[in-house]
Formats: C-alpha cells, sequence, structure tokens
C-alpha cells in the first residue's frame, strides 16, 4: 500500500451519549488540543468541548494514517485536525450574510508536507461553495498558511494598556451608567449584545456559544474549559436604562507591577458605552494600568484627555475571509457611487478563476462574467480582493504591494472609490 494510499478523511460531527462524547469525538478534541499545545483535557473538559461543538453546528474533519500502529498515538488519534460551522458575516450596509467558519486546524509534526491539510480545505471549500455559502473565514494563528488556499486579510487588531493612576479623565460626559453584576448574569445579557453590535460593525463575525460562556466565566477558554476564577463583570446601561455593553476582567494580581486590571471579553454597541466601561474598570481603587484589546482605530485615545496614555503593545491581522463565488459577494456589497470595472482573479484552487465585470450604477451592483475576449482592468489574486471586499486595504496600496497588477491606469481610482468604506472594518470574536 502506498503512503498516499494508508490516509483515510473522515468528516462526522460531535457525537454525545448520555452526555459524553463517544470515543472518536474524545479523540478528535484531545488532538485538536495537542496540535494547539494546550493543556491536557479530562473527562469533563471533553464533556464541555464536545456540547458546545454539537451546539454550534459543527462538523470535524480528520485525516488518520491507517498504517500507523501502536505505541503510536496515531494508531486511533486522527494525524490531522480541521472543523467547520456556520455563522454570519457584516459586510456592511446592514447586510449579515452567510459566512463558513473554520477552526481547530492541525497536523502532527509525523505528516507534515504531505499536502494534507491542501486536500481537506479544498474539499471543504468546494462543500461549502456548493451548498451556496459565499465566503469562508477563519483567525489564523500563523501568518503563512491561508494565503496560499486564497484567504486574505481583511481585519486587524490591536492590543493596547492604558495608564490610569488616579483615575481615567475624559474629555467628553457619561452617556449612561455602569453596574456590577456577577459574570454568570452575562449568559443572559452578552447574547443580544453581541447581536446588536455585530449588526452594527462592518467585518464582525457572529459571536458563538463559546464567545458567551467565556464572557460569563463559565470556561477559561480552550486551553482550560473550567468555571473562571476571580472574574468580575459589568454591564452597560444607555440613558434609556437598556444593556447595551459588557465586560469581564480580572485582577493581574499583586505581583504584577504595576497593579493591573486585563480586560477579558468586552463587547460595547456604542462607542460611548466603550468609554463608560473603561472609565469604571480605572475608578478602581489601587489599579494603575488597564491592557485589553480593540480596534486599530480605537475612540479611547481620543476620548482622553491625555491620549499618551493609551499605548500600542501589539497590533496585527485578525480576521481572514475567502470568498467563494464572486457573483454573489460582490452583488451582496453595497457600493460609494456609480462605475465599471472588468477583474480578472487568479484563484489557485479553481473556484473562482475567471474574468469578471462589475458595474455599479444607483449604487446597485450588478456581476457577470465579461465578454469573451475583452481584456481586463486590473489582474487581482482571490486573496487580495477578500482583503479589498471589507474596506480594509484600498486598491493603491495592493497595486503598491506588488500584488494587484493595473491593466488600465483609471482602474485604481475606480476600484479605490467603489471599496471605500466609511469605517474600518473589525472582527471581535475569535474562532
Amino acid at each position: 500500500m502506498s503512503e498516499e494510499n494508508t490516509i483515510r478523511i473522515n468528516r462526522f460531527e460531535p457525537t454525545l451519549i448520555d452526555g459524553a462524547p463517544d470515543a472518536r469525538t474524545s479523540l478528535m478534541l484531545s488532538s485538536i488540543s495537542r496540535g494547539f499545545h494546550e493543556l491536557e483535557l479530562d473527562a469533563d473538559d471533553l464533556k464541555t468541548l464536545a456540547q458546545i461543538n454539537a451546539d454550534e453546528n459543527t462538523t470535524f474533519t480528520a485525516a488518520y494514517d491507517e498504517a500507523a500502529v501502536q505505541p503510536s498515538l496515531h494508531a486511533d488519534a486522527p494525524v490531522a485536525t480541521y472543523a467547520s460551522f456556520p455563522g454570519t458575516l457584516n459586510i456592511g450596509g446592514g447586510n449579515l450574510m452567510p459566512v463558513h467558519q473554520i477552526t481547530a486546524v492541525t497536523v502532527s509534526p509525523t505528516h507534515r508536507r504531505r499536502g494534507l491539510l491542501r486536500q481537506i480545505i479544498t474539499e471543504d471549500l468546494r462543500l461549502a461553495r456548493d451548498a451556496g455559502v459565499a465566503f469562508a473565514a477563519l483567525t489564523a494563528s500563523e501568518a503563512t498558511i491561508y494565503g496560499r488556499f486564497g484567504f486574505g486579510r481583511v481585519t486587524q487588531r490591536a492590543r493596547f494598556t492604558l495608564k490610569v493612576s488616579g483615575g481615567l479623565p475624559l474629555r467628553g460626559t457619561s452617556e449612561g451608567t455602569v453596574v456590577a453584576i456577577k459574570p454568570q448574569e452575562l449568559s443572559k445579557y452578552a447574547p443580544a449584545i453581541f447581536a446588536a453590535a455585530h449588526a452594527r460593525k462592518l467585518g464582525s463575525v457572529s459571536a458563538t456559544q463559546f464567545d458567551v460562556g467565556q464572557a460569563a466565566g463559565l470556561w477559561e477558554d480552550h486551553d482550560s474549559p473550567k468555571p473562571a476564577k476571580n472574574l468580575r463583570a459589568a454591564l452597560h446601561l444607555d440613558a434609556q436604562g437598556r444593556p447595551d455593553g459588557f465586560m469581564s476582567y480580572k485582577f493581574s494580581g499583586w505581583q504584577v507591577v504595576p497593579p493591573t486590571m486585563e480586560i477579558g471579553q468586552m463587547c460595547a454597541v456604542t462607542g460611548a458605552g466603550r468609554r463608560d466601561l473603561v472609565a469604571y474598570l480605572a475608578s478602581h481603587d489601587l489599579v494603575e494600568k488597564i491592557t485589553g484589546r480593540g480596534p486599530i482605530d480605537d475612540i479611547l485615545p481620543s476620548a482622553l484627555h491625555n491620549p499618551r496614555d493609551y499605548k500600542v503593545t501589539a497590533q496585527g491581522d485578525h480576521l481572514w475571509l475567502r470568498i467563494l463565488d464572486i457573483k454573489t459577494a460582490l452583488t451582496a456589497r453595497t457600493y460609494n457611487g456609480d462605475g465599471s470595472i472588468r477583474l480578472r482573479v487568479i484563484d489557485d484552487l479553481g473556484l473562482t478563476s475567471g474574468d469578471w465585470e462589475l458595474s455599479v450604477e444607483d449604487s446597485v451592483a450588478r456581476v457577470d462574467p465579461a465578454a469573451a475576449g475583452s481584456e481586463p482592468d486590473v489582474t487581482v489574486d482571490i486573496r487580495d480582493l477578500a482583503s479589498l471586499y471589507l474596506g480594509g486595504f484600498r486598491a493603491t496600496h495592493l497595486a503598491q504591494a506588488g500584488v494587484l497588477i493595473v491593466h488600465q491606469a483609471s482602474a485604481l481610482a475606480t476600484l479605490d472609490a467603489l471599496f471605500a468604506t466609511n469605517t474600518v472594518p473589525y472582527c471581535q470574536a475569535d474562532f
């Protein structure tokens, strides 16, 4: 039997029997944990994660090596893991589109460089496209892997520190109130707040049950799916007393200098809610620093009397997007102004390759295959079309980077105008 023929790939849904995962599901979850160098999962951890995946309608894909024998772990466990589940993506204009979310991608070091991920992801993307889903998305642990499968960077995220010795003086006035609550109460409030924020924010991906549970302290993380210790929470109420923001947070401990509060999950429908929640955290006695995450165009520095108190400590890509259906994706999007352009799309997986004509009139888009023999205005890889799609990267930027080829000089101005957005795309969700 050749090496290639020893690999068997199975797609299956997580299965629980009397509340406990079956052997195949347990081995899958343990292999995912091992692939991300996480702590070994016990029986209760496996139950929790299996139930979450079942509730999220996750589909697992596992590769098994039938040539592996004891004492190899892979005599039973998969040599590669992959999971996908449905969600929605905010593409602007209040339009939430179905998105095929990908997670839990691992390949054992014993089976690298054999094309396992390419085989699994190509088939999975084809199935999603054939099911009528126009987008796939993921958050990448490594930035060099997914571009070759057509995923492009679409949102970025920053980590920040905020100096708060003596409180946090803000230039504006509070537009609501903040109340301290038990983290468990967020199980009631977080889903609606997540959904309201998602509906308003370009680039947002819908929150999962895991996100809600993590905010409420039901579990620490995938690494430790046990109840969180020492977690605190706060709820923001707007001027009418309606919940429109929340935050979970922890004190870093007295061994950390200076004394620091760490924001865990935080979601606010408005900038006012974000300002008020951070100001509430800064009002804790003895705390001198806050750490957290946010968009690269965070409103906090502009809200501060001293914007230098806010420091970005890290910034990088977060959401990666893959277009699976050119016509559906380009037709669904809203545009600024009118114009037309011919795109030649390069797709190494062959899912979307071809020449397309995009015409926008009265802000309504029409997308058709380009006429035979017509020359394109630009040639773009499908990954870079994804980066352009949500407005996070301009066509001129991509052309100067050498990844968008211009055949018609006026094309850049047309693309920049059509795909411009009024806000910077941002995705809060991790998956």
